[in-house]
């Protein structure tokens, strides 16, 4: 890690150093991550969906250069493909495939209605990823539906956004798509659970200028915002261009987008600025209502 963050952030960030120095700390954090994780189980078991939707980005693992779509659904009858998430010293095309099954007649509407409303989807009919080698489903949904769903029996569906690589959506267009996807399900008889997968702010990338920086007031606002339910404020994110909003910090429009769906308030969880992971890392829910 020490060669691989910006100059200046252990002393910048008291926390970066001590999860670069101890061990024991950094398990404490692996250990309280998969708490947050469990607690989420927990209420997917509870409320026993039939089907998981995620929305969330590509990072270039199923797209490449040549078409990067803004909106995409994958709509196919095959299964999708991934990646084990806990090989660390294996190179990610080279761990444990696992599988997902693809809710079809959902996907489908969910396509259709977007249309209707106004959005142009990129419709993927074949499961044939073009991205990085052997990656397969992105980690938005390869690394996050085992979590919810270890036997992954309930199938899923991916609304991939463009969070990186511009032209990219400001935050209206999110809350204006999070709120189409939930007019959109709540017309379904499936009980379905609605999950956005990314992270708040971070910068993964060598390339960034302050990889390992993390915006702790940023996260805190916007966990703040989803617990108000004030989507009108989440929705100026990203409407003018800044350093620190760009590359990785632009997962925070599936926040936005699960925000709007669920127009109510949310309960956060946890949050963990974890600067080894270059990630603000945050967890939340919304209560089934009666």
């Amino acid at each position: 890690m020490t060669d691989r963050v910006a100059p200046g952030v252990f002393e910048r960030y008291p926390e970066a150093a001590r999860q670069r120095d101890s061990l024991e700390y950094c398990k404490e954090l692996y250990a309280r991550i998969h708490e947050d994780f469990a607690d989420m189980r927990k209420a997917v078991e509870e409320y026993e969906p039939d089907v998981l939707v995620f929305i969330g980005d590509d990072q270039g693992d199923l797209f490449n250069l040549s078409n990067n779509p803004t909106l995409a659904i994958y709509t196919g009858e095959e299964e999708m493909w991934g990646h084990q998430a806990y090989e660390w010293d294996v190179p990610m095309k080279d761990r444990a495939t696992i599988t997902f099954k693809n809710d079809v007649e959902v996907a489908k509407a969910l396509a259709h209605g977007l249309v209707k409303r106004n959005f142009d989807i990129a419709t993927l009919n074949r499961f044939n990823p073009q991205g990085r080698d052997g990656y397969g489903l992105p980690h938005m949904a390869a690394r996050i539906a085992p979590e919810l769903d270890p036997s992954r029996e309930i199938p899923i569906v991916c609304i991939l956004i463009n969070e990186y690589y511009t032209p990219l959506a400001g935050g209206e267009r999110c809350a204006d798509l999070g709120r189409a996807i939930a007019e959109i399900l709540n017309m379904r008889e499936e009980k379905i659970v609605l999950v956005a997968s990314g992270g708040l702010s971070h910068f993964p990338s060598d390339k960034d200028f302050n990889r390992g920086d993390i915006d702790v007031p940023l996260d805190k606002w916007v966990l703040e915002r989803v617990e108000r339910n004030d989507v009108d404020a989440l929705a100026k994110l990203f409407s003018f261009d800044s350093d620190t909003m760009r590359s990785g910090t632009g997962e925070i429009r599936a926040w936005i987008s699960l925000a709007a769906a669920m127009n109510r308030p949310g309960e956060v969880i946890d949050y963990l600025p974890v600067h080894a992971c270059f990630t603000g890392i945050g967890f939340a829910k919304w209560p089934v209502l009666a």
